[in-house]
């Protein structure tokens, strides 16, 4: 029953009536309120431009662009780039936005009207919103302009920065390379001939030299031979000579030769005991051969040229103890000695040259692995260097062809228009927001009111109260005093009503126009 009691629709109806004066007051004044702020509000306008992505023009497989930056993170670059302190200041000066107050506070009033919203495929929405419609397109305007050249100069910037990139690394490498070609060509110029290029030539050479030294060896031995052989004649000589003195025959009783048949007589006993040993195409055995024709042909021509013997003055200078072919064979004795002594020389030289030559086929896996030691580092720098001019190349075809607009770029899908229709503030919205606001709040104040005040308003308050029989209740007395403090609640009421309306009032026109 108490429950009822508690939700008994005629009692708050009861307590709204006699609350009737306080909820008026501020339907009134939240309503006037309301409308007052409906009417100072200005109107705001906003103008909007689409703007899309265009993909790069040339076939990535010709060219790759340098830029790797997420499209949405280059357009959160671009945004804070376009609302930064700097270009907002010239775009509030061009258009003399927000002429009151400090260029910091214009300058985030005007950041806060600026919209960037990415839609679907690749479709960027920029709107601004402003209390003049024309100044609005021509700021919408500004900023998609500011948003296209900031995108193009993020592009060529980075273009340009990769390019500048690769080209330092590119020429760091080169100088590397050059100081390593350096010492490779230095330590090829120290060891040239002990390379591993030149292993075949030294083998060549070494062969070749170790024929000669063969053929030296056998041609000096040919020599010593020969040159005991003349010793043994230059003994024998010594003996013809002495029968020579004595009056006897040189060859079988016949009379003294000359100089030259005694040379030619001794090359045939020479040759007689080369063909012993060796054939008849022995180089010695044919050089004998060739040497008893030309004396023989000497011997001829000075025979027919040679007054007899009986008329020939005998020379006075001719001593009768000479023996002429001793004198031959010492001559040539002589001829092989000198002969010898080069062939010694040489063979001498030759075995300096075939050690040097084997010093150098033996170095030469030695030097081999360490000029590919030296060469390693040198050809990994050269396979860098040569990426990077090709990487080189690549990016300055990118940076052309972002100069040249044909990379991914924005494009102004349906430009700023010039709004007709504010879209705020909605005046009737405000107000009827104002009228229910202000109902709201005046039967609200009436039950906070009225929870408020403990005191008994009826019989059941005290029955629920205390357990004591009711016995009688006393009727309001309505008296002079009475009316009068009525009256005084009355008037209290309608000043605080003014007062707050006259509060609300200076709070909306400084504040209103900022939040709504």
């Amino acid at each position: 029953m108490n429950a009822v009691a508690d939700f008994d629709i005629s009692q708050i109806l009861n307590n709204l009536y006699r609350r009737k004066g306080l909820i008026l007051c501020v339907f009134i004044v939240v309503s006037l309120l309301a409308a007052y702020l409906a009417s100072i509000l200005p109107k705001i306008y906003r103008s909007s431009a689409l703007i899309v992505v265009t993909p790069q023009r040339v076939p990535t497989s010709f060219v790759a662009s340098t830029v790797t930056i997420d499209l949405n993170e280059r357009m959160q670059s671009i945004i804070q780039e376009i609302l930064s302190r700097t270009q907002l200041e010239k775009i509030i000066q061009e258009f003399d936005l927000y002429p009151k107050g400090p260029m910091e506070d214009r300058v985030e009033r005007l950041r806060k009207k600026v919209n960037v919203q990415l839609r679907r495929n690749n479709i960027f929405e920029l709107s601004f919103e402003s209390e003049n419609p024309e100044k609005t397109k021509q700021v919408t305007s500004r900023l998609t302009s500011l948003f296209i050249g900031q995108n193009l100069q993020v592009r060529e910037q980075q273009a340009e920065g990769t390019k500048s990139f690769i080209n330092a690394e590119a020429e760091r490498l080169r100088k590397e390379l050059e100081e390593q070609e350096t010492v490779v060509n230095q330590y090829k110029a120290a060891h040239r001939y002990e390379l591993p290029d030149q292993l075949d030539t030294n083998l060549r050479s070494l062969d070749q030299l170790r024929r000669e030294l063969e053929a030296n060896d056998l041609r000096l031995a040919a020599l010593q031979e020969r040159r005991g052989i003349l010793q043994k004649q230059t003994v024998e000589s010594d003996i013809l000579g002495m029968d020579l003195l004595g009056g006897g025959s040189l060859f079988g009783g016949s009379e003294v030769g000359t100089t030259e048949n005694v040379q030619v007589q001794m090359k045939r006993k020479e040759l007689d005991s080369l063909l012993q040993r060796y054939s008849s195409k022995h180089p010695d055995v044919v050089r004998l051969k060739t040497e008893i024709q030309a004396l023989e042909a000497v011997s001829k021509d000075t025979s027919s040229s040679r007054p007899p013997s009986s008329s020939r003055p005998a020379s006075p200078s001719a001593s009768p103890n000479v023996n002429p072919l001793k004198q031959v064979l010492q001559t040539q004795i002589t001829d092989i000695d000198g002969e010898i002594q080069s062939l010694r020389s040489q063979g001498e030289r030759i075995r300096s040259e075939v050690a040097v030559l084997r010093a150098r086929v033996d170095n030469s896996p030695m030097r081999g692995l360490e000029l590919n030691k030296i060469g390693r580092g040198y050809e990994i720098t050269l396979r860098k260097y040569q990426d990077l001019l090709a990487k080189s190349l690549e990016s300055e075809l990118s940076e052309n062809m972002e100069k040249k607009l044909k990379a991914e770029q924005f494009q102004v899908l349906d430009p700023a228009n010039l709004p007709v229709n504010p879209i705020r503030p909605n005046r009737g919205i405000i107000i009827l927001v104002g009228l229910l606001a202000g109902l709201a709040g005046g039967v609200g104040l009436a039950f906070l009111l009225d929870n408020l005040n403990t005191s008994f308003k009826r019989s059941e308050d005290i029955n629920n109260y205390v357990n004591v029989p009711l016995l009688a209740t006393i009727p309001n007395l309505i008296t002079r005093g009475s009316i009068l403090e009525q009256r005084r609640a009355q008037g209290l009421l309608v000043l605080a009503s003014i007062g707050t309306l006259a509060v609300g009032i200076v709070c909306l026109r400084i504040f209103g126009p900022m939040y709504f």
